[in-house]
C-alpha cells in the first residue's frame, strides 16, 4: 500500500460506501487481516457509534452489534483513554469477559495480531482506526514499525473525510499554508524530525516548531499528524520526492 493513492482514493470518495469500499481494497492490497474505522463520539450526533468501516466478516459484525460488544471490548475501553496508539497485546486478556471476548473474535478471524489509533477530530469527535494482521509476531512487530507512520496519516484523513461524508460536519477549505509551513510540513512527512528540518531550512528548531504548530491551526487540527495529512491530500504539500 502506497501513501497518496490511498489518501488520493479517500479524497475521491463521494459517499460513505466508497469509502468502505476504500477499505476493502487497502485490505488485498495489504495483505492485512482485517482494517476498521469507528466513530465512537461526534458532538453533533447523539446517535451512538455513528459511523463504522469494517472489513470483518458479517457475521462478526452482526453478532459484535447486536451483543453491544462496544461496551465490553477492551481494545475500544483502552481507545476511549488514550491518545496513543494501543497494541491488542497490552489490553486486558485476563478477566473471564476479555477472554470470552478475544475467543469470539478470533473464531471469526478478526486477526491474531492488533493495533488501534485513536483520533482526535479538530471539533472534538474521536475516533479509532484499527488494522489487524494473521501473521507471525516477529512479522507482524518489524511490519507494524516499518509501516505505521503511514497508517496513522491514513487514519487522520479518513476520519476527517468519514465525518464530512457522514453529514457531521462541514469543513470549509482552510486558510493558506505559507512557504515555511508548507516546508516544515513536507519534511515531517517525509520522516524528518524538527531538528532536521531545522538544518535542512537553515532556521532554529524552536522556528520549525513555530511553523508547525501555526500550519496545524490554520488546517484546524487537533494534532500535527492530522495536519500532515490534511495537506497532503490538499495538495499543500507533497508526499516523497525531492
Amino acid at each position: 500500500m502506497e501513501l497518496e493513492p490511498a489518501l488520493t482514493a479517500i479524497d475521491r470518495a463521494k459517499n460513505i460506501a466508497d469509502l468502505s469500499d476504500v477499505l476493502n481494497h487497502w485490505r488485498d492490497e495489504s495483505g492485512l487481516a482485517h482494517l476498521a474505522y469507528h466513530a465512537i463520539h461526534v458532538p453533533t450526533c447523539d446517535k451512538p457509534n455513528p459511523v463504522l468501516l469494517l472489513t470483518y466478516d458479517t457475521a462478526w459484525v452482526d453478532r459484535y452489534i447486536t451483543q453491544d460488544y462496544f461496551q465490553i471490548d477492551p481494545v475500544v475501553a483502552a481507545g476511549r483513554k488514550s491518545d496513543l496508539p494501543v497494541d491488542w497485546l497490552r489490553v486486558d486478556h485476563e478477566t473471564p469477559a476479555a477472554k470470552h471476548f478475544f475467543a469470539e473474535a478470533e473464531s471469526h478471524g478478526v486477526g491474531r495480531h492488533g493495533f488501534t489509533m485513536p483520533i482526535r477530530g479538530p471539533f472534538g469527535e474521536r475516533g479509532l482506526f484499527t488494522i489487524t494482521s494473521n501473521e507471525s509476531d516477529e512479522y507482524w512487530h518489524r511490519w507494524r514499525y516499518a509501516h505505521l507512520r503511514d497508517y496513522a496519516l491514513l487514519a487522520h484523513f479518513l476520519h476527517d473525510r468519514a465525518i464530512t461524508l457522514a453529514g457531521l460536519r462541514y469543513t470549509p477549505r482552510p486558510r493558506a499554508l505559507s512557504r515555511r509551513e508548507q516546508q516544515c510540513l513536507k519534511h515531517l512527512a517525509n520522516g524528518d524530525t524538527p531538528q532536521q528540518i531545522a538544518g535542512l531550512l537553515n532556521i532554529s528548531a524552536a522556528a520549525v516548531h513555530l511553523y508547525l504548530r501555526s500550519a496545524r491551526d490554520k488546517l484546524e487540527c487537533k494534532t500535527i499528524e492530522h495536519a500532515v495529512a490534511k495537506a497532503v491530500c490538499l495538495d499543500f504539500v507533497q508526499y516523497g520526492g525531492a
